[in-house]
């Protein structure tokens, strides 16, 4: 799928530099909508056109109705339909509409702002909004209003997006905002902004104070107004956690003040603790069954070392090979963070450990591994070792008889939501008959992959070629 800058520059004359911006601007554009209670759409002119715009980019906000439930995406009008979008590109300053105008009974006011990146006017942004659908009129509409002026005037001279924007979902303006002076004292702030630091510990009045001032730690204000740039930090007492982001407001090279957006992310720590430790739990158990299993497999190793028999001793020592492979799936999921694998690692180091297993010193047989998968949930990931290290099992011990040697290769894929493995040997072939004999290590293949849902070949083709193929879980049904 094409990003937004991909699709800017497809429909337009515009430089990558010129749609990243654009592209950056609609990352960071939801603090406007939310301020002017208005819905937001990207204007941006057509290739060759001089008065031809297409809408590329829209945004609802959260603080309003939108008036615009349907996509605009793609939308194409020209200057006698939006004319106030021409001349806002034209003439590069904010045009706003002086009257509501009435559509379907509901009056809608529009600003276009024109967008601006090193001087040179490369877009328009519409902010199309009723004053009748606002949540709360008074005094909140009024600094909710006026910020998202200084943002627009900010947009228009080329100063919004920050140039250090953080990628990521911005906290959102109804969670909490504070807006300060030049000075960076808090001139005003929204309930949900004093509730938040009440419950941090702050009990005084906070207007006409200055954050760092109220004994919660260094917050990031003093740094954004210094910077001229967005500035972020978290802020923990105990169990109660602030994330503030500041906004400097800049005018005519001077800061005119701030916005912080004041997000309490309490539960949301709370709930990453429990993730963490959850996490580590599935580690450490991972990390058990592993040893367990390397116990199993070094008392089998030495009760084969006992036996007489070449027959018991080579089927314990298949039975290790096994127990091994499951081993080692499970120390590898106990490296990560969540129970899933990368499958690529798991195969490399199954052929390394069947390699030296099995492959006798004067033999010269060399194993590659190329191809990805991804990452596969455990209970796909042992099941699929497995099928690989009897498929390298079968290769080493019939392809090259006697003390030959050759090479066997395992190709790793996806194909439509499939895992594909293809292991394949340039050996002697498939004797007639081999694969009626019913070894052992085929069955349990079959086996493996049948209650998978998948399928597994085996054919010549200048050697063996074994592919089996198993639908993941992300794979609807049928």
């Amino acid at each position: 799928m094409a990003t937004l800058a991909d699709r800017i520059r497809a429909v337009s004359d515009l430089s990558s530099d010129e749609a990243e911006h654009l592209r950056t601007l609609c990352s960071s554009w939801q603090v406007l909508a939310d301020l002017s209670f208005s819905d937001l759409l990207l204007y941006v002119r057509k290739k060759g056109a001089v008065e031809r715009f297409e809408i590329c980019a829209q945004l609802r906000p959260f603080t309003s109705q939108t008036l615009y439930p349907q996509d605009m995406v793609g939308t194409i009008v020209t200057q006698p339909e939006q004319p106030i979008v021409e001349r806002a590109f034209r003439e590069g300053r904010i045009w706003a509409q002086d009257d509501p105008v009435l559509v379907d009974g509901i009056p809608i006011r529009m600003d276009a702002v024109p967008v601006r990146h090193h001087g040179r006017v490369v877009g328009v942004v519409t902010k199309e909004g009723s004053p009748a659908t606002s949540r709360r009129p008074g005094r909140l509409e009024q600094v909710y209003i006026q910020s998202a002026e200084h943002v627009s005037d900010m947009i228009c001279a080329g100063r919004f997006p920050y140039p250090g924007t953080p990628v990521g979902d911005w906290p959102k303006v109804g969670d909490g905002l504070c807006v300060l002076d030049r000075s960076g004292r808090i001139s005003w702030a929204s309930p949900n902004a004093v509730s938040a630091f009440r419950r941090f510990g702050v009990k005084q009045n906070i207007l006409g104070r200055y954050l760092d001032d109220l004994r919660i730690g260094q917050t990031p204000v003093q740094h954004a107004l210094t910077s001229r740039d967005l500035t972020d930090d978290e802020l923990s007492r105990g169990e109660s956690h602030i994330l503030l982001r500041c906004l400097p407001l800049v005018e005519d090279e001077a800061v005119a003040g701030a916005l912080v957006l004041v997000r309490d992310v309490s539960e949301l720590r709370q709930k990453d603790r429990e993730i963490s430790v959850k996490d580590a739990t599935i580690r450490e158990i991972h990390h058990r069954v592993k040893n367990n299993l390397q116990t199993i497999a070094s008392l089998l190793r030495l009760q084969a070392r006992r036996l007489r028999s070449e027959e018991g001793r080579n089927a314990l020592n298949e039975s290790v090979l096994r127990i091994g492979t499951i081993a080692l799936v499970h120390e590898t999921l106990s490296e990560e963070p969540s129970d899933v694998a990368e499958f690529a690692d798991v195969v490399r180091r199954i052929g390394y450990m069947v390699a030296e297993g099995l492959v006798l010193p004067e033999r010269t047989i060399s194993l590659t591994v190329t191809g990805k998968t991804g990452r596969l949930e455990a209970d796909l990931a042992t099941p699929l070792a497995v099928t690989v290290t009897e498929l390298l099992q079968n290769s080493i011990e019939h392809a090259f008889p006697e003390e030959s040697s050759g090479s066997v290769s395992i190709d790793l894929a996806r194909d439509r939501g499939d895992v594909v493995v293809t292991v394949r040997d340039d050996g002697v072939g498939i004797p007639d008959g081999s694969l009626e004999s019913a070894r052992l290590g085929l069955q349990i293949v079959r086996t493996l992959i049948a209650e998978l849902g998948g399928t597994f070949t085996i054919s010549a083709d200048g050697g063996t070629v074994a592919v089996v193929r198993v639908p993941t879980k992300e794979r609807a049904p049928g």
